[in-house]
């Protein structure tokens, strides 16, 4: 700019007097350039810094278990669901497959999603196949069992099915996570919510359809708790009576409702809906080709083969 400004003054003048002025000025350049110790961003613009991503603290993880079963609409809410955690940084997806081993189809849905995850298989005991408990309860228990050796102890933890709808406020807010957090979950039974009962900042209760002998009557997407609770609390886990998983859970985890941590605006936002994908739906059977028509050389039998539980 300097340069510019002299240039602008000097053609003011008139005759020899002016290129002899240019002349000289133009030499000088060069002898900086090639002589000169300067580097370039010292003879023209200064080239801001690039940013040091590095630097910046990276937040706590959230590890989000996530119990699974095969089902016609399984990988249809787990995709979903994965699309959902991809927008969520500093996630970990432990994923409990219902069964003895995991199956391909999960294993490739994972590895898709390009998130950091974890794939597990538990299934129900000999002795307690035919007999009523809560559905996923041996899917978490081998996913806390996962956490309590290999979470950070700075880390989150949050159980969400794959067949609720999230919004992903719901994800920083259960980052704030000291000990255990609460908040409330749409759709819920006959009332359509689930929610703790905050007065002046603290949980009193739980606004909930079904309360019966439940000292925590929440929904198991209502709540989060911490890493480093949860290792504290080794006995801590889920009891596989049904209706009672979270209730059993929460009390095992040594807390009282004055020590619950009420999120999502103090518990007046539902950022987690507790939808169900329509039952109805069939498996992709490849036995469902024999309706008459050819489908040899095209991409219906590979299609069904890429959708096949093995």
């Amino acid at each position: 700019l300097i340069l510019l400004d002299s240039l602008l003054q000097e053609m003011k003048l008139k005759g020899i007097r002016f290129y002899a002025i240019l002349a000289i000025q133009i030499i000088f350049l060069l002898i900086l350039l090639r002589f000169g110790d300067y580097e370039e961003s010292e003879l023209f613009l200064p080239v801001p810094p690039e940013k040091d991503d590095s630097k910046e603290p990276k937040p706590r993880t959230i590890y989000v278990v996530t119990p699974t079963y095969t089902r016609p609409a399984q990988l249809g809410d787990l995709t979903r669901l994965a699309n959902t955690l991809r927008l969520v940084p500093g996630v970990h997806w432990i994923v409990a497959e219902d069964r003895n081993h995991t199956t391909r189809v999960v294993s490739d849905l994972l590895s898709a999603s390009t998130l950091r995850y974890t794939h597990l298989a538990a299934s129900r005991p000999t002795e307690l196949i035919g007999q009523m408990i809560g559905r996923g309860v041996f899917n978490r228990r081998i996913s806390v069992d996962w956490i309590r050796t290999n979470a950070d102890d700075d880390g989150v933890v949050y159980f969400a099915d794959d067949d609720n709808s999230y919004d992903v406020r719901l994800f920083e807010e259960i980052r704030q996570t000291v000990r255990v957090s609460v908040f409330p979950v749409g759709l819920i039974l006959k009332f359509g919510l689930s929610s703790p009962v905050v007065r002046k900042g603290k949980v009193v209760g739980f606004f909930d359809a079904f309360k019966k002998n439940r000292k925590f009557a929440v929904d198991m997407a209502g709540f989060a708790v911490s890493v480093k609770h949860l290792k504290s609390k080794p006995q801590a886990t889920f009891p596989a009576k049904v209706s009672y998983l979270e209730d059993g859970f929460i009390r095992d985890l040594d807390v009282e409702l004055k020590d619950l941590e009420p999120r999502a605006e103090m518990c007046t936002r539902v950022y987690v809906w507790h939808t169900k994908t329509d039952p109805r739906t069939a498996y992709a059977d490849i036995s469902n080709l024999e309706d008459g028509e050819d489908y040899t050389d095209t991409n219906i039998i590979q299609l069904h083969k890429n959708v096949e539980y093995r």
